[in-house]
């Protein structure tokens, strides 16, 4: 059993499950979030060959669907003790516009669904964090896409919506979600970061049409594996906190460092009007 325990969204393959091994090497005990049980099964036995001393326990929960995360969220509060690291990683990136409630399918899943579990798991979270081994870490997986991101999308219908823009609209909420979490937990003995992974060879975007799928299949052999890419979600959950910086609670991360930010859309305004535009879906 290990001294800490950890939960991964999207822990079946690519970087949540890299992520996922890695902690387990590192004495993490692991809480998977998987769609399915056959995924979460699979997963089950792949982390735990990396560590056979550790527990890992898997759930399932779709994050596009809110009943099955509130009851994932219910079970987990009602068979964990506490929980030191939530990772939230997954992520849908659909090969044709799709709409929750008229809201783009992917920023429904990317940023409504984690921020419903992430708040339906605080007291677990603030639980950890009020122990001796220090805060209990939220860390939310964006990307440089960020760049392209406008709050102006957020929650409207758009048909002729590209899903490049909605992915960069996805990146936007998950940084904007983490900065945000940090200031409302301050004190509380909880940290929130976003991280940008980089370009990492997973199957992300392989059902992508147009052009933008053909770029990406030739950029494909280039990018970064799934455990390179993996590397600042586990630094930013298993280092000490004097490594990151204290005064970088709420930063966006890449390569295991603090970045600046260059979107006009990140301020302290939108990522408030962003927590309470999205808190009646809780």
């Amino acid at each position: 059993m290990g001294t800490k325990t950890a939960l991964i969204t999207g822990a079946n393959s690519g970087l949540g499950l890299a992520t996922a091994k890695a902690l387990a090497q590192r004495s993490f005990d692991l809480i998977l979030l998987c769609r399915t049980e056959q995924k979460g099964r699979a997963a089950q036995a792949e982390v735990q060959k990396a560590n056979p001393a550790v527990t890992v326990n898997f759930f399932t929960a779709d994050l596009a669907d809110l009943d099955s995360v509130r009851r994932a969220a219910g079970l987990i509060n009602t068979q964990s003790p506490k929980l030191d690291v939530l990772i939230n990683n997954a992520g849908y990136t659909p090969a044709r516009l799709e709409f929750v409630n008229d809201i783009e399918k992917s920023f429904y899943a990317s940023h409504i669904g984690h921020f419903v579990l992430t708040h339906l798991l605080l007291d677990l979270l603030k639980r950890a964090g009020a122990d001796a081994n220090g805060p209990a870490r939220v860390i939310s997986l964006s990307s440089g896409a960020y760049l392209g991101g406008r709050t102006s999308r957020f929650f409207r219908r758009i048909d002729d919506l590209s899903l490049t823009f909605a992915y960069c609209d996805d990146k936007l909420a998950n940084l904007l979600f983490a900065r945000e979490l940090a200031r409302r937990t301050a004190g509380q003995g909880v940290v929130s970061y976003s991280v940008h992974p980089g370009a990492v060879r997973t199957g992300w975007g392989t059902d992508t049409p147009g052009i933008i799928g053909s770029v990406l299949s030739l950029a494909r052999p280039f990018m970064r594996t799934p455990e390179k890419g993996a590397q600042t979600s586990v630094f930013l959950a298993s280092a000490p906190l004097k490594s990151i910086g204290e005064r970088n609670n709420g930063g966006y991360f890449s390569d295991s460092v603090p970045k600046n930010t260059y979107n006009p859309d990140i301020t302290d305004e939108k990522a408030a009007w962003l927590w309470e535009k999205t808190l009646p879906f809780v």
